[in-house]
């Protein structure tokens, strides 16, 4: 199995975009395009990750509030403790057993957040979360997230949003009174066949906040995957990934207002 992480902490330098691509999957992170507007305590408090087998592909991104910690600790908890039974597990298991292991999952990773904040002073940090975790030669794809990152599915005919909608969009990981039970109604799971998508992208809200961001990131994505296509179908996922985040960057120059982007591809065929 291989796995990739990019951490905000590293990356800082204003309007640069950092990549790593291997196989069918993609990451990439910037610091944003223009200075940030509003209150915050690191230059860049995004990671994205992904994790790949000859059984499949996964990818997350996270986006860290109050600063860096939290979204580092989770995908780095991710990748070292659940990916690897995700993607070289039976998925028949996986499959039906995927609601309780989205809410243990995510229950371990706010232990883990809130145990990196003891270690680094007593500062408590925050995080959402996207997860998507696909199983070509099964058909399965299966997905969790908390907060307002976003999970796209590209079809040959358009894009969509998958999971999008609720309360759920304002939750965070790193709450010490979060147990299993709580942690339930914050987040949003689901498992369905993979049918015709051709490729899935996360990204965190940096691509779509309102005066920031893209105002149709699914269309942006649709013209990013189609491009992709036509000029280096040999790196897809790396440039659908790079691509988004460098869109983003550019609205964020024209609305002279930034904040952190990052983004994961998987392309599914």
């Amino acid at each position: 199995m291989r796995t990739a992480l990019l951490c905000g902490r590293e990356h800082t330098v204003l309007g640069g975009v950092s990549t790593i691509a291997e196989g069918p999957a993609a990451i990439a992170i910037s610091r944003g395009g223009a200075p940030k507007t509003y209150a915050h305590r690191d230059p860049n408090e995004d990671a994205a990750a992904f994790a790949t087998s000859p059984q499949g592909t996964a990818i997350a991104v996270a986006d860290g509030h109050a600063g860096h910690r939290a979204s580092e600790v989770a995908l780095e908890r991710l990748l070292e403790t659940h990916a690897e039974r995700w993607l070289q597990g039976e998925a028949n298991a996986l499959k039906q057993g995927w609601q309780d292991d989205a809410a243990d999952v995510l229950f371990d990773l706010n232990n883990a957040v809130l145990a990196s904040a003891g270690r680094g002073g007593g500062r408590s940090t925050r995080t959402t979360l996207a997860v998507a975790v696909a199983r070509p030669g099964e058909d399965l794809l299966a997905f969790f997230s908390m907060g307002d990152s976003h999970i796209f599915e590209v079809y040959p005919d358009g894009v969509t949003e998958l999971g999008a909608a609720g309360e759920a969009r304002v939750a965070f990981l790193g709450h010490p009174t979060d147990d299993r039970s709580r942690l339930r109604n914050k987040y949003r799971a689901g498992v369905a066949a993979l049918g015709n998508r051709r490729a899935l992208v996360l990204a965190t809200d940096g691509i779509s906040e309102p005066g920031i961001g893209l105002a149709d990131p699914a269309a942006v994505i649709a013209a990013c995957a189609a491009e992709c296509e036509r000029k280096q179908p040999d790196l897809r996922p790396l440039g659908i990934a790079r691509d988004l985040v460098e869109q983003a960057l550019e609205a964020q120059r024209d609305q002279r207002a930034g904040d952190n982007v990052a983004a994961a591809a998987a392309w599914l065929d």
